[in-house]
């Protein structure tokens, strides 16, 4: 008899996220940040545009907006979505000894990462510790590369005011007037700064101000309503194109799953 699986966790936090637990679905994703998959098991599948064939691996750091399918053979995972400025991105990076358009594999630190990942998995239930330990696996290197990363402020401010008004439909010319920028240079210079447009990434970012509200008790329709998304419809046709899938496939899997908004309580979700 196949030892029952833990519930899947699921850790919100302003600058990433964390999913550890299995996929059960094979996934197409075009997400709006860089992203760490690392498997707990064994070796995922994965294919883009570009490679003669599928190839194997237990770690992955795909760019953000990028097309990517990605079987994980059922495996318990780590999904961990990056900052959008794509710091982490750069770091990582360069612990990858594989790299095919800005796709990376092979970390030369897996072993440590499964380990930190099984230990957050296993035993870590609050937000604050999840992230001191998420922060300290990323960042552990940074120091040892000689070349840093340097951070656009008008970028970052624009990413800052759709943050704070996730909830209302800011344009591109007022996003554009509040950093001094034309409209055409700011959607320029946060693609080329983030990988995604500016459109893609509000949509993300209100993929990650939805589950905050489902983190905090609120249904499907409410959690999409407050997040700024028309309707619940919205919602899972926005979840399903980034992310491969659909919000109850990930909310009613067979071992339930455990949301931590980056707050001390936490929701527990599982199949009635």
């Amino acid at each position: 008899m196949l030892k029952p699986r833990l519930p899947s966790k699921l850790f919100l936090w302003d600058k990433r996220t964390l999913y550890l637990g299995p996929l059960i679905e094979h996934i197409t994703l075009s997400q709006g940040a860089s992203t760490l998959l690392i498997s707990l098991e064994g070796n995922f599948e994965f294919q883009f545009e570009g490679l003669p064939h599928p190839l194997e691996s237990k770690s992955l750091l795909i760019p953000a907006g990028l097309n990517i399918f990605i079987n994980t053979k059922d495996y318990v995972i780590a999904n961990c979505n990056l900052d959008p400025l794509c710091e982490d991105y750069f770091y990582l990076s360069k612990d990858m000894s594989e790299i095919c358009q800005s796709v990376c594999w092979n970390l030369s630190s897996l072993t440590y990462f499964q380990n930190q990942f099984n230990e957050i998995y296993q035993n870590i239930d609050d937000s604050i510790t999840a992230f001191k330990m998420l922060d300290q696996l990323i960042s552990k290197n940074t120091c040892l590369h000689t070349k840093t990363f340097k951070v656009d402020p008008r970028v970052e401010q624009t990413i800052a005011n759709i943050k704070n008004q996730v909830d209302d439909n800011i344009s591109v010319e007022d996003l554009a007037a509040k950093v001094g920028l034309s409209v055409p240079r700011l959607m320029q210079l946060f693609k080329q700064k983030t990988g995604v447009p500016i459109r893609r990434y509000r949509s993300w970012h209100r993929l990650y101000t939805a589950g905050l509200k489902l983190g905090e008790g609120l249904n499907m329709t409410d959690a999409a309503l407050m997040a700024g998304f028309t309707d619940s419809a919205h919602f899972s046709n926005t979840f399903k194109d980034m992310l491969g899938m659909s919000p109850t496939q990930i909310l009613c899997q067979p071992n339930g799953i455990r949301i931590f908004p980056p707050v001390t309580t936490q929701t527990e979700v599982s199949e009635t």
